[in-house]
């Protein structure tokens, strides 16, 4: 028998990692007559076969009951087919964390200046947060917004711009709030209502990113360049333009990179 010292040099394990495993049940509890909590080379082999679980990425509560289970069954193979789902699901989900990533460090790196490119942009399936300033109907999709926001590695917030805003009178717009992803990444929204979901086809558009401070971002002369550009190419805005802030200006004093998609022909 070991004392707790030696059982953490023989497993590389903290005292205080000990105890919290303890504590959940992987360790029993036993004591020499002074009171010293003692452990056998058994134990040690438990730890060992614990830590292959939590390799695996199982919660220390799962590992512990699998320990404890029937090895070699049915149900511990299936165990590690849906562990292997869920990381795979995992996987994904951080290859779109990289990819979001790429892309503020390319806009950092393209130092927020006003930018033009023609393209084919990804349709859009959205929840709405809000009508204009109007949040009232982020109760009646709370769900919906909810779901979006556990897949926010591939959903992003957003605003609707309405072509109507554009050509109503007036020095403002008034964006609704999203949460948007690519239309080809819907089927992730199992059991979904779709009634609660909007669709916003873009096709050809014009790609405008810019730099400008949250009070700009809904002036229209700050619009100025992109309808010059559009004039100038002889492109008419075909639809509502969707816009994607950075949020790389977290604490809103300065100015922030904005990626518009702006559906022409």
């Amino acid at each position: 028998m070991y004392r707790i010292k030696e059982f953490a040099a023989m497993t590389g394990l903290p005292p205080s990692k000990i105890r919290f495993y303890e504590k959940h049940g992987l360790l029993a509890t036993r004591r020499e007559e002074n009171g010293y909590r003692v452990f056998s080379p058994e134990d040690a082999f438990r730890s060992n076969a614990f830590r292959v679980l939590l390799q695996y990425g199982f919660t220390v509560e799962q590992a512990v009951a699998m320990l404890d289970a029937e090895q070699g069954t049915d149900e511990f193979k299936r165990s590690l087919e849906d562990q292997q789902a869920k990381l795979l699901r995992e996987a994904d989900l951080l290859r779109y964390r990289l990819a979001k990533i790429d892309s503020a460090l390319e806009l950092i790196d393209g130092g927020g200046q006003a930018a033009f490119t023609l393209m084919d942009a990804p349709d859009q399936v959205y929840v709405s947060a809000s009508k204009g300033r109007d949040f009232g109907v982020s109760v009646d999709n709370e769900r919906e917004i909810a779901l979006f926001y556990d897949l926010l590695s591939i959903t992003s917030c957003a605003r609707i711009i309405a072509k109507r805003d554009f050509e109503a009178p007036g020095d403002a717009l008034d964006p609704s709030y999203v949460i948007t992803m690519p239309e080809s990444e819907a089927h992730r929204l199992e059991g979904v209502d779709p009634a609660h979901l909007g669709h916003l086809c873009l096709g050809k558009c014009v790609r405008f990113r810019r730099r400008v401070t949250r009070a700009e971002s809904v002036r229209k002369e700050t619009f100025a360049d992109l309808f010059a550009y559009l004039d100038d190419h002889g492109y008419e805005l075909r639809g509502d333009t969707i816009l994607f802030p950075s949020f790389l200006n977290l604490d809103g004093n300065g100015s922030d990179i904005e990626t518009l998609f702006v559906p022409v022909r």
